[in-house]
């Protein structure tokens, strides 16, 4: 069985929908935050400067 990116999508829907039934909505941001900041965190160390010019456009796009 080869594992696609819909399917790893769907799992992580799954799981998220069962944090939220199971834990506070405050509680599954924070999770969630957090697991976002250490895989961000995670890119930066692993790429260097490619993930920081990266990171700079997204976050210009965002806030300009």
């Amino acid at each position: 069985m080869k594992i696609n990116t819909r399917f790893i999508g769907a799992l992580v829907g799954f799981v998220v929908a069962l944090l939220f039934i199971f834990f506070n909505w405050k509680i599954v941001l924070l999770i969630l935050g957090l697991s976002l900041l250490g895989y961000v965190i995670g890119m930066y160390l692993e790429a260097g400067q490619k993930v920081k010019t990266k990171l700079r456009e997204l976050f210009s796009l965002f806030f300009s």
